[in-house]
């Protein structure tokens, strides 16, 4: 059965709240809560090895790299590739929600899950020691030219297909990592039928409305405020609700050329007719609503 799930609290505290929302071995993400910094800024840091990327649910916030500083605001979905020193403050006087993507996973659960444990100092050194997080190198790291920083709400990004008054899709990241697509679907507007990817995870950030999200054994009403992550294998389709827009980002993690495949330019797609054997087992879907 799949059912929408609470997130996991790892810490709660005065300065930062981490809330494990997913953890598969393509993505796994937390919501951060964070309090406006003032002298105790977070150092630069990199991921050799994966990517982050993040999405901004409330507050305002400065992404520092190598070759200056970006406001970032609700709304902004920013890609961090490898090897790109970063460090991301709060900025204003309120405090910041942001959901937070490592990917792949690379063991993003067991790490805040292990730093924020009790134990001892030594045991927190070794958790540190464990997870790709160093500190940014003295020769610099990769190329801050990589990130991208893109509004959603149809300000910026690439629109698919037109612009319809029940339909609109606007691609805002094209990497290889990860394909962020903004759809706006109008009352009981259908989505995909039932399908299957193989070699990569689909995902559904719900901001506004309701979606319906199709499985071998029912469906799942996903409202505003909820993630659906659903790994390889399993197989599934969505449609809007049938009572109000929606509005929605779709994830394809890794990409696999969903981009192309969306203009009509990858007929490959790892896009496949569900399985005579039914495919991975439906529970293996990841449903969690935000803390909101």
């Amino acid at each position: 059965m799949v059912e929408i799930r609470d997130d996991e609290h790892v810490a709660e505290g005065d300065d930062m709240s981490v809330l494990l929302l997913a953890d598969i071995e393509q993505a796994a993400v937390a919501e951060l809560r964070s309090r406006p910094y003032c002298e105790d800024v977070p150092p630069p840091h990199v991921h050799r090895e994966h990517a982050e990327a993040v999405y901004v649910l409330e507050g305002e916030l400065e992404l520092r790299l190598e070759d200056g500083t970006h406001g970032i605001r609700p709304d902004t979905w920013v890609l961090l590739p490898s090897g790109v020193a970063h460090t991301i403050v709060v900025t204003g006087g309120e405090p910041a929600r942001t959901l937070a993507f490592h990917l792949p996973g690379s063991g993003y659960g067991e790490f805040v899950r292990g730093l924020h444990a009790p134990g001892t100092e030594g045991e927190r050194q070794a958790v540190r020691a464990s997870f790709d997080h160093h500190l940014a190198p003295e020769g610099g790291g990769a190329d801050p030219g990589l990130v991208r920083i893109v509004r959603a709400r149809g300000g910026e990004g690439e629109t698919i297909g037109g612009r319809r008054p029940d339909r609109r899709a606007t691609l805002l990241v094209d990497a290889d990592e990860l394909t962020v697509t903004e759809f706006a679907y109008g009352p009981g507007m259908r989505g995909a039928d039932l399908h299957v990817h193989r070699t990569h995870a689909d995902g559904f950030l719900v901001v506004e409305g309701e979606i319906v999200v199709r499985h071998r054994d029912g469906e799942l009403a996903a409202p505003a405020g909820t993630l659906v992550l659903i790994p390889p294998g399993v197989v599934h389709g969505f449609d809007n609700g049938p009572s109000a827009s929606s509005r929605f980002f779709n994830l394809h993690v890794p990409a696999s050329g969903f981009a192309d495949y969306l203009r009509g330019r990858n007929p490959d797609f790892d896009q496949h007719d569900p399985p005579a054997d039914g495919g991975v087992d439906p529970a293996a879907v990841v449903a969690v609503r935000l803390s909101g």
